[in-house]
């Protein structure tokens, strides 16, 4: 009967030891399945987590020993051992599922990681259990799925890795060969920012003459791409790629996957420069977009952002061609308001007057952008300006959110900050009435930079904002910025998190303007 009892404890033991894995699982979701993500995590969040498991398997081993050394004698009671790390795993699993913004998704990969995981724990709790039969402080060992947890999902990821690979290649090879098949014209593009914007902007463009097929949201890895072709082609005469990077090499496997003829470089900045090291790796990458489109190919480069720009003067086989100022392509004549953004697009010469609702001094730079390549592809120009009239703001990026208390403006632009973005954005929010508050909690992947950019993004803060409402480990550096810059220390509030810099707005009651610049994903925060 003890043998048995033993099994039963232990067995649950281990099943909740999986589900006290869902913290770690989710920030390898968020990390791309790479290790160093976590430990990466551990440091930005001064191992929180970690300490968590380790106070589990500390507090569980302790209680063990003392009911196995003072009960062992009495049958059963001596049980309560395992079944106090059973409730402590079950408070930990509790208490994990409260936090964070993003949640774990049960995608294939996470499913197989998981059955791993169950199969690893299984195994060292039916060691436990076997060890028990013969010793009651055997028990003990079971504290230590707590500690072993998080390393036993990262072995359970890395075991998988080979295989996960080669069945990613069969979803590639499908797409390949879904797309030479029906030979769209494939646009990709990339940027260190505004990619997103400059998607849904040409794809109006195009939508207005012909069909159109663009990644989903932010589908921008080699598994979005692939999944959204095999999932949602059917025949379209455009398939716009969004192409994102962390790593040297990351667009250029994109290329290899979509073959593009067309492409369009938004933007060369700090962003991520944390994996790329250097300005230079950001704009070579960048740039394979050029190096590996046909040489009938063409790629419009943002000559308003000096580091795409730039770019021109390097070698590829394709055509390149640079809007902005003295260009073929340009803009002038910019007002930003409540309602949208207008301003005067001009193409070889003649003048179009475009209005959007997109909100931004930079939505003019990227309508050029696309407007270059949608006049390539012999879409009219009337057709270029009735698309961009057609759009609607880009959830959570500078859009309007509607509420119901008029004395309440919320400007959404919490995905994914730069220093460019958050200037834009501030300058949005100078348009608008009432307080001026900002929630943010900084800029992230910036490398030895991010310091320096939150320092500035104070200042920045402190020329447009009645209030900043700052959160988490990056706020003192912004908080330091705006307090240089003159802004009254207790217009300043620094917080924990979101959601408690949210229950805080409602402590200024006169009329206000609330800006959300950014929301870090779990594994930045």
């Amino acid at each position: 009967m003890d043998f048995y009892i033993s099994v039963a404890l232990i067995a649950v033991s281990v099943g909740l030891s999986v589900a006290a894995a869902s913290p770690i699982l989710k920030i390898l979701q968020l990390s791309g399945y790479k290790a160093k993500g976590v430990f990466a995590w551990w440091k930005a969040t001064k191992y929180d987590t970690l300490i968590r498991y380790i106070a589990l398997t500390a507090f569980s081993f302790i209680a063990m020993i003392v009911f196995v050394g003072c009960f062992e004698v009495y049958e059963y009671v001596r049980y309560c051992a395992v079944a106090f790390y059973i409730v402590l795993a079950v408070v930990f699993v509790a208490s994990c599922g409260k936090t964070g913004s993003n949640s774990l998704k049960y995608t294939g990969r996470v499913k197989r990681i998981i059955v791993l995981v169950l199969f690893l724990n299984l195994i060292v709790g039916a060691g436990i259990a076997f060890a028990a039969y013969y010793s009651p402080y055997c028990q003990t060992l079971a504290a230590l799925f707590g500690i072993f947890t998080p390393f036993i999902v990262m072995l359970s990821c890395g075991v998988l890795t080979p295989f996960e690979k080669l069945n990613n290649r069969k979803y590639i090879k499908l797409a390949k060969n879904k797309l030479a098949e029906h030979k769209p014209t494939v646009i990709g593009i990339t940027g260190s920012y505004g990619k997103t914007t400059a998607k849904n902007i040409l794809r109006a463009m195009l939508s207005e003459c012909d069909s159109v097929l663009a990644t989903p949201g932010s589908f921008n890895t080699p598994m979005g791409v692939t999944k959204t072709v095999n999932d949602s082609y059917n025949g379209e005469r455009y398939f716009i790629a969004e192409m994102g990077a962390r790593y040297v090499g990351d667009i250029k496997e994109l290329c290899d996957i979509v073959s593009p003829t067309f492409g369009i470089i938004t933007a060369v900045g700090d962003m991520h420069i944390e994996t790329f090291k250097t300005r230079e790796n950001v704009a070579k990458t960048k740039f394979e977009l050029a190096e590996h489109l046909p040489e009938s190919g063409y790629v419009a480069l943002n000559g308003y952002n000096e580091g795409s720009g730039n770019l021109k003067d390097r070698q590829c086989r394709c055509t390149v061609e640079c809007v902005g100022d003295g260009n073929r392509i340009y803009y002038d004549g910019v007002t930003v308001g409540a309602d949208g953004t207008s301003f005067n697009l001009y193409i070889d010469g003649e003048k179009h007057e475009v209005s959007t609702k997109l909100l931004g001094a930079h939505i003019p730079e990227l309508v050029c952008v696309c407007a270059a390549v949608a006049d390539k592809l012999n879409v009219p120009h009337e057709a270029i300006v009735r698309g961009v009239k057609k759009l609607e703001p880009v959830e959570h990026r500078l859009c309007l959110v509607p509420s119901v208390n008029t004395s309440v403006t919320v400007i959404d632009d919490a995905y994914n900050s730069n220093p460019m973005g958050a200037k834009n954005a501030l300058q949005v929010l100078s348009k608008f009435g009432g307080k001026k508050i900002i929630v943010t909690p900084g800029f992230v992947e910036l490398g030895a930079l991010e310091k320096e950019s939150n320092t500035e993004l104070g200042k920045n803060i402190a020329a447009v904002c009645d209030y900043a409402f700052l959160v988490g480990s990056r706020a003192e550096d912004i908080k330091k910025g705006a307090e240089s810059a003159g802004m009254n220390v207790d217009s300043i509030r620094v917080f924990p998190s979101r959601v408690e810099a949210v229950k805080a707005l409602s402590e200024i009651t006169e009329e206000k303007t609330v800006l959300f610049e950014n929301d870090l994903p779990d594994n930045l925060k």
